[in-house]
């Protein structure tokens, strides 16, 4: 009996063009994900590539990951690490769901600033400077979180008995991050309040002096 030519294509292989049909992309953003690393190289049979159709879950992975904000060089870096990317990708969205709460949309903070007597341009200069010290808030928790919750989880080698523990800090730190954060607001917001009175007033005195 004649062995199986086994260049010829299993049933499930795909071309790139029957990969890109199945997966709803384009073949040029399939190439630049596999110059990226983020997809095998095709096994060539002949002038022709194929993949197996394992591809398929993993570019639909990829683009969830991408959908919720990873950047390609990240999920490349997750795909790589396992079960330990599974780990970091599960208390990633962990750590992102109370701020995946829907907010008040920016047009209707905007109308309402508006209605306050606000500029359009003083509305703009003052989210700017408000986002900027976001992004230093967000960094200060990342930290946090990082050197003290996270990296020794994984320098322990990322024990499994560890895991519930791990789960319950990600599920608590956002909302106890969004407390802190308002908490010390407020006392800025009544210290910054009765700074502007004492002031204001000192200035009634000095016109009535």
């Amino acid at each position: 009996m004649q062995a199986p030519d086994k260049r010829q294509p299993q049933a499930a292989d795909l071309t790139i063009d029957e990969l890109a049909e199945h997966t709803g992309m384009t073949v040029r953003n399939l190439r630049e994900w596999r110059t990226l690393g983020l997809l095998p190289l095709a096994e060539k049979r002949g002038r022709i590539g194929f993949y197996p159709q394992s591809v398929v879950d993993r570019v639909e992975r990829i683009k969830r990951l991408h959908a919720e904000g990873f950047t390609l060089e990240l999920i490349g870096r997750m795909l790589d690490t396992g079960e330990a990317g599974d780990e970091v990708m599960r208390l990633a969205e962990t750590l992102r769901a109370p701020f995946r709460e829907e907010p008040r949309r920016p047009e209707e903070i905007r109308a309402s600033l508006l209605e306050l007597g606000l500029s359009a341009d003083a509305i703009t200069d003052a989210t700017a400077e408000i986002r900027s010290h976001a992004d230093g808030i967000a960094a200060l928790f990342e930290r946090v979180w990082l050197e003290h919750i996270w990296k020794p989880f994984v320098q322990a080698g990322m024990p499994q008995s560890e895991l519930p523990r791990i789960q319950e800090t990600a599920v608590r730190v956002q909302p106890l991050a969004l407390d802190a954060v308002i908490t010390v607001f407020s006392q800025a917001m009544e210290a910054q309040i009765e700074q502007g009175i004492a002031r204001e007033l000192g200035r009634v005195a000095e016109l009535d002096s």
